[in-house]
């Protein structure tokens, strides 16, 4: 008996091994269709137009088609397609299922979407990993040709990503060069633009972290002679919640924000190692996730004006932070660094009826440190500075000038004491060009 139950265990086993590619087929399938038929966008629409379900594997096609008449009418102008067929080979494995999706155009009218190659798959735990790669294109076609258009080159790319059940993504993404030249010998290149991004959405919000980075960006000018050239950029973004215990309409949410530059070269100078970190603090969640929409809206409404206005109060009601950190960079081989921090306590009551009660609440600090040496080499800088030294608004501190302020109860206060209305901090703001 007890051999009996080891043989009928074993068949089990098998039978279920050779009946599961099946159930996953049936899922993969329940899951393309569910998919497609929970897709809503103004701008495009998505059917199913076949799904051939097999043993261990499947096939399937998708037609991605855009519904936007105006949009619609400029790519058919253009001569770009509006309608994309997707052609889905789909694998049935014991813990995944696994699909090869490649797009084809009418009359293929476009090289780019035809060497377009999506990979995806998907485990039973609800994890699914995909890269998308694109081959070398150029989008050059008459209608660019007419406006003068020589060349519009992309790069073969990549794009790749991991995404959890939970909603949790991270996306790697490589772009080595995009080029755009004109009859003229015009031209704009990017060179090897490479970004990552980890975190989750709560509504339209990122929560996580961002960072983009690009060796190169080159502008010529041929007829305006000017030549422009960034090395060097990198950004990145981070946006954290600080949850409160027991009270989540007290959640703050903080985004910092950091640039750098290695060179910027222009005809009228060379800009090197600029910085340019900004945050917002203590952000009130909740008017947050309320405003962020109403932004995002093309067609503003006075009903979505006044929800606009509600969402801000409460923001102010609550509080929050704007900081520039820093704002720096040598130029002509001095330092120039200079600082903005204000703060709006809580408080503030129906703060976009009261643009003045507003004013007189912030708090915060100004200051601008520049070299002597970049005042003495820039003859409008100088007689600036000079005007500021004699009237006190500068101070000389070794090799440097130094601007600074303080600012409350809607006034701005200058080392010296004098005390002036906070608008005019918008004039003192224009020498830190």
């Amino acid at each position: 008996m007890n051999e009996l139950k080891k043989y009928a265990a074993i068949g089990g086993a098998i039978a279920l091994v050779a009946c599961w590619p099946f159930a996953t087929g049936k899922i993969g399938e329940a899951i393309f269709k569910d998919g497609i038929a929970s897709y809503d966008n103004s701008v495009i629409a998505i059917e199913n137009l076949s799904y051939d379900r097999g043993y261990l594997s499947s096939t399937a096609q998708s037609r991605i088609h855009v519904v936007d008449p105006g949009l619609s009418a400029e790519l058919e102008h253009a001569g770009y397609p509006t309608d994309i067929i997707v052609n889905h080979e789909i694998s049935h494995g014991l813990l995944s299922i696994s699909s090869v999706s490649t797009f084809e155009t009418e009359a293929n009218k476009s090289d780019f979407i035809k060497g377009l190659k999506l990979t995806t798959e998907s485990q039973l735990t609800g994890t699914t990993d995909l890269l998308l790669s694109s081959q070398d294109a150029n989008f050059v076609n008459d209608d660019l040709r007419a406006q003068g258009v020589e060349k519009l080159f992309v790069a073969a790319s990549e794009v790749s990503a991991t995404v959890q059940k939970d909603g949790q993504f991270s996306l790697v993404y490589n772009l080595p060069k995009t080029e755009l030249r004109l009859d003229n010998q015009s031209e704009f290149i990017v060179d090897n633009v490479k970004g990552q991004s980890v975190g989750h959405y709560v509504g339209d919000i990122f929560i996580g972290e961002a960072n983009i980075g690009m060796d190169k960006l080159l502008l010529n000018d041929v007829e305006g002679q000017n030549h422009n050239e960034v090395k060097g950029f990198n950004y990145t973004s981070i946006n954290q919640i600080k949850e409160v215990k027991d009270k989540p309409e007290d959640n703050v949410l903080t985004s910092s924000n950091k640039l750098t530059i290695n060179e910027v070269v222009t005809d009228s100078g060379t800009l090197e190692n600029g910085v340019f970190d900004l945050s917002f603090e203590e952000l009130n969640y909740d008017a947050l996730i309320k405003l962020v929409p109403l932004l995002q809206e093309q067609e503003i409404t006075p009903e979505k004006v006044q929800q606009l206005m509600l969402s801000f109060d409460l923001l102010a009601a609550k509080g929050f932070k704007v900081n520039l950190n820093e704002f720096s960079a040598d130029v002509l081989g001095s330092k120039v660094n200079s600082q903005i921090l204000l703060t709006l306590p809580a408080g503030t009551a129906r703060a976009s009826q009261n643009a003045n009660k507003l004013v007189q609440t912030l708090q915060g600090s100004s200051e601008l440190v520049i070299a002597k040496k970049l005042v003495d080499e820039t003859p409008e800088l100088r007689m600036q500075m000079d005007e500021l030294l004699v009237n006190e608004f500068a101070t000389e501190e070794g090799d440097n000038y130094r601007l600074s302020a303080k600012i409350a109860n809607g006034q701005i206060e200058l080392p010296n004491g004098q005390k002036m209305p906070l608008f005019m901090l918008l004039g003192f703001l224009t020498y830190l060009r």
